[in-house]
């Protein structure tokens, strides 16, 4: 038996919304293990001296980066800045670089003190002020493909910018957004958090046989979720979102929305 012909416009659109999600996916696993997380400044920089025959420098704060100096014993570098498993120094002569935090063990404090950097938790990638992720989920029956970029000022709180995409058998539509989200307990491995926000809604309906008129409205978002911590900056964030859209007609519509999705810190 054949298929229709709007069905398979529906299968190739759903096809398609989930290729897209899987090339997004490795584009954001390739990110999460080249981008470094999490500022950390102390309120005076530290100097140290290395204890062993050398500590090799990197160009950036990632094993990508190549070695461009080495550090010999007894030399005295500053310790400027700490990117969760990475720290960015200075030598005597100027040279700026960063070592990894676990070669650390091989340097004193200047009073002959081992320094102390402790591993980095959940809430200390968190530091980060932007994050990225993507997600794949249900929009009132269509495939949705989403993306969000945000910016955290604290460790609690953040705004994001929302781009969704959705597929459906009679309809598809747009949605741009913005929200502020509100994150109460960071440091936890599943941490829940909850957003509100607003944005614009363009509604294109697939009928052939009659030309009907692409709809723009505006809509209001309230959302739940939460960030699941899988490795270093990398997190799982699962929501489920209202929209409550101000159409132009007599009655206003509700549509409830689930996904699922991947996020890093940068």
């Amino acid at each position: 038996m054949s298929l229709s012909l709007s069905s398979r416009r529906l299968w190739r659109r759903g096809a398609n919304s989930w290729q897209g999600f899987c090339a997004a996916l490795a584009l954001l696993m390739c990110l999460s293990l080249n981008v470094s997380a999490g500022w950390f400044s102390p309120d005076e920089p530290l100097q140290v001296s290395i204890d062993d025959a050398f500590i090799n420098m990197h160009s950036g704060p990632g094993r990508g980066y190549p070695i461009f100096h080495v550090v010999e014993r007894d030399e005295i570098i500053t310790l400027i800045k700490r990117r969760t498993d990475w720290i960015k120094v200075k030598t005597k002569r100027g040279i700026v670089g960063w070592i990894k935090r676990s070669d650390m063990q091989f340097t004193l404090a200047l009073d002959g003190s081992k320094p102390d950097f402790p591993t980095p938790g959940r809430g200390d990638y968190l530091v980060d002020r932007w994050e990225l992720g993507m997600a794949y989920g249900d929009f009132a029956g269509a495939d949705g493909l989403a993306f969000n970029l945000g910016y955290r000022f604290t460790k609690n709180l953040s705004a994001e910018v929302r781009l969704d995409d959705n597929t459906g058998q009679f309809s598809d539509s747009q949605i741009v957004a913005a929200a502020v989200l509100f994150q109460p307990f960071p440091q936890w491995r599943v941490s829940p958090y909850f957003s509100i926000g607003g944005g614009k809604i363009t509604t294109l309906p697939s009928a052939t046989l009659v030309q009907t008129e692409d709809r723009k409205d505006n809509l209001l978002q309230a959302s739940l979720g939460a960030y699941v911590h899988i490795k270093g900056r990398l997190f799982m964030r699962v929501e489920y979102a209202n929209h409550y859209i101000l159409t132009s007609r007599n009655t206003n519509e509700e549509v409830n929305e689930w996904k699922v999705g991947f996020n890093i810190f940068f």
